[in-house]
Formats: structure tokens, C-alpha cells, sequence
């Protein structure tokens, strides 16, 4: 169970209690609070601070006759007295992160949220935003490595680098982040005994977290640009054929490099080239891979692929 999913459900049983809960009857209520007594009270008082950082105001309250009967609850009466608005600025903001994500399931909670915020607001257009961003969803071991994080918990994972074979890894992780459209886990690396940065996607199989919570401290600091450095391969430069008027986020960090027909030429330089091979790919025929030929034909193997799983001709 992830950590936001158990603070949720802290969020819903105090919500719903008529008097208090005392911990014995949260431990037994709230799902994700196993382990031993030190743990349950460790993770509690984690999960409470945060609640109370996020605006909601839980109460202590001691029982009339012995001190040591603490109950808690939220108080609903200020609760609901706060006024929240948001500017047409905000919410701009706001509809602008909603476009975000191009995971289904993330882009619906997103937009459900920006339409009840408008309703907070002054009177602002419908219109979307005259920008549009778009980072990739994190991969599947991203809930796993974020759980370990809040729980000071050390990790194990298979990896493939860049210059070396995959190899086991054990790591203390710091913190999850995505840079140059991608995430990355930034941590201790135990059998270097160094810092270093992880790309998520070239993780082999599962995440696991192993050894006892609590059992390391996260630094304040971290150079995490100096980190990310030793990720980046040799820059790539990929030359693709644009339909007229498409694929205008591509266009933004491409250099024009002339005409071929009706389409027009362009060439983007990186040091991440799966990735943009994967958002080449999501523009199906409006933009075309010329080269470099090797990524050409990796493009086209992976769209025969699909098409025969697709059973199409």
C-alpha cells in the first residue's frame, strides 16, 4: 500500500468518526498501518503532521478521567468555515498542470479536480490553456520507491546502465524527480557507497524494499545535476519529416532543416533518444523517422509488432 492511499484513508476514518479515535482503534481501522508498535507510531505521527501541513485541523483530545486516553478527531466546524479561492492566475496554473499527463486514469482525477476548482474562483473561460505540457507517467516501480522513501526503507532492484550489464543494485533512495523527460530515483548507492541517480525505465522487474524503516537519513543537499551527468549517453541527432501544421510540441525544440515534398525537415539532438523515440511513435504518420537508419528500423519493428498483435495487415 502506498503512502498517499494510507494517509487518504487516515483522512476518511477521522472524518467519519462521530467522537474520537484513539490510536489502538486507528492501528486497527486504517489500512497500512502494520508492522510493530514503534513503526505504527512512527508512520503515525508522520501521517498526522502532514494532514495538518495540508490544512486540516486534527484535535487532541484526553479523556476527563485518565490523562494517558488520547483520542483525535478533525475539527469539522473549521473545516468548513475555510474560504478557499483561487485567481484566474491560479487556476490557469492549475488547468495547466491538468494537461500534464497523458496517462488516462491520471489526466481524469486532474480534470475532475480543475473543474470543481473553478467553482471557487471568479468567473474564468473554459477555455484550455494556450500552452500544453506533457511529461511521461512514471513507471510501474515508482509507488514502490516513493512508499520506501517515506519510510526510510533501503531498496534492491536489478539495473541496466548505460556502460555496464545489468547488475543487482542496493540503494538508500532519497528521492524520485523527472528531468529530461524522465524520472529518475536519486539515492545511496550501498555497494559503491556513492550517490547515484537511476533512471527509472532501465529498472529490470520489481522494486523491493528490504531491511528495517528508519534506517537511514535523507540529506538535505544532494547535487542532483552532477548526478544526472553520468546518465546521459552521447548526444543523438534524429532527423524526422513533419506534416504541415502537426506536431507542434516537437516543433517547439526542433531546428528547421528545410522542405522534402510537402513535409517539412527538422533535426533534434539528445541524449535520450528512447524516449523520443516512444513520442515520435505517438504521432503515427504525421512525422516520419529518416535517421539515423539504425532507429529507423527500430521504429518500424516495433510498429510491425503491434500490427501483428493487432492482427492488422
Amino acid at each position: 500500500m502506498v503512502a498517499a492511499e494510507r494517509v487518504m484513508d487516515l483522512l476518511l476514518a477521522l472524518l467519519n468518526t462521530r467522537t474520537r479515535l484513539t490510536k489502538a482503534q486507528i492501528r486497527r481501522a486504517v489500512r497500512g498501518y502494520h508492522g510493530d508498535v514503534r513503526a505504527f507510531e512512527r508512520t503515525f505521527e508522520r501521517d498526522k503532521d502532514l494532514l495538518r501541513t495540508m490544512g486540516v485541523p486534527i484535535i487532541v483530545e484526553r479523556g476527563l478521567v485518565h490523562e494517558d486516553d488520547v483520542g483525535y478527531r478533525i475539527d469539522l466546524e473549521s473545516l468548513a468555515a475555510t474560504n478557499t479561492e483561487f485567481t484566474p492566475e491560479e487556476i490557469g496554473v492549475l488547468s495547466l498542470a491538468a494537461s500534464v499527463f497523458s496517462d488516462v486514469q491520471w489526466r481524469s482525477v486532474a480534470g475532475r479536480g480543475v473543474t470543481k476548482v473553478r467553482g471557487l474562483g471568479p468567473g474564468v473561460p473554459q477555455a484550455p490553456p494556450p500552452v500544453r505540457l506533457a511529461i511521461r507517467p512514471p513507471e510501474a516501480t515508482f509507488e514502490t520507491i516513493t512508499e520506501a522513501i517515506a519510510r526510510r526503507r533501503a531498496v534492491r532492484f536489478d539495473y541496466a546502465a548505460l556502460s555496464s550489464p545489468k547488475a543487482r543494485r542496493h540503494v538508500q533512495p532519497w528521492r524520485i524527480l523527472a528531468r529530461n523527460r524522465a524520472w529518475y530515483l536519486i539515492g545511496l548507492d550501498t555497494d559503491r557507497g556513492a550517490p547515484r541517480a537511476f533512471r527509472l525505465s532501465r529498472i529490470d522487474g520489481q522494486v523491493v524494499a528490504v531491511g528495517e524503516e528508519e534506517a537511514f537519513e535523507i540529506p538535505e543537499h544532494v547535487d542532483v545535476s552532477e548526478l544526472l551527468t553520468r546518465q546521459r549517453a552521447e548526444p543523438v541527432t534524429v532527423t524526422v519529416a513533419i506534416a504541415p501544421g502537426r506536431a507542434e510540441l516537437l516543433r517547439a525544440r526542433a531546428t528547421p532543416a528545410g522542405t522534402a515534398g510537402e513535409r517539412d525537415l527538422a533535426t533534434i539532438t539528445t541524449t535520450e533518444v528512447l524516449p523520443l523515440l516512444d513520442e515520435i511513435a505517438g504521432y503515427g504518420p504525421d512525422v516520419v523517422l529518416l535517421e539515423p537508419a539504425e532507429y529507423r528500423e527500430r521504429l518500424i519493428a516495433g510498429f510491425r509488432a503491434v500490427a501483428e498483435v493487432s492482427g492488422v495487415d
